[in-house]
């Protein structure tokens, strides 16, 4: 149970967040926000101003845990077929253990993603696409990978990875190293124009990028946690 006070800048946010991810953006209100609190409404206009400028502030935060964590993975893993493993893994273990923020960001992010007030989140997320498809570029140098277009190969990893919130829910048959496990199969095997065995230790990565994930707490812990 939090010990922070309900009309806090980052309890209010938690509960934006997870209010967001179940019934959208649209469908909440700083009206509501404030009855599940407990709070006046004036005091969410007080920390934020606007539903808009939570929502930044939801997406900002979100990208600024992502990004150090990227940069975390990159640093600890050398082998780009390991950094990629790795990068795939942290966008699958976000959606498990920090699910309402991730959501909350990939349910909106579309939407809102032109708007000014969104000019640095637009910033981080394109520094978080260079950064894996400078991963798959390196690989396409060091002859691991075959040579391919690496910005179609970025969108295919966050095509897989970021609409899964879609479909990932609690007490589904599947874990989050068996997702891995397929999809890293898929992809490198796709990639490497040698034999169709990958040969990762994807449980052990999936194992390290969980503990820099760990030490990344969540913006909106989740209710129900997916298995």
């Amino acid at each position: 149970m939090s010990t922070r006070s309900p009309g806090s800048k980052d309890q209010i946010l938690r509960t934006f967040a997870q209010m967001v991810a179940e019934h959208g953006y649209d469908n909440v209100s700083l009206s509501m926000v404030a009855g599940e609190l407990g709070i006046s409404k004036g005091t969410i206009v007080h920390h934020y101003g606007t539903k808009d400028r939570m929502l930044e502030a939801i997406h900002h935060d979100y990208m600024k845990h992502r990004m150090a964590e990227a940069k975390e993975i990159v640093t600890d893993f050398t082998d780009p077929r390991e950094q990629l493993t790795a990068l795939i893994a942290q966008l699958m273990i976000t959606q498990r253990d920090d699910r309402a923020a991730t959501v909350a960001f990939a349910r909106e992010i579309a939407r809102f993603s032109a708007l000014d007030l969104m000019r640095d989140v637009r910033h981080m997320r394109g520094e978080y696409a260079a950064l894996l498809r400078d991963v798959i570029e390196r690989g396409m140098e060091t002859g691991q990978f075959r040579e391919a277009n690496s910005e179609l190969l970025t969108l295919q990893v966050f095509g897989m990875c970021n609409w899964s919130w879609t479909w990932m829910r609690p007490k589904m048959r599947w874990k989050v190293n068996e997702i891995v496990s397929a999809w890293v199969t898929t992809l490198l095997v796709g990639l490497d124009a040698g034999p169709n065995e990958i040969g990762l230790d994807v449980d052990g990565i999936v194992a390290a990028v969980e503990q820099i994930v760990a030490e990344s707490p969540p913006l909106a812990a989740p209710r129900a946690a997916v298995a």
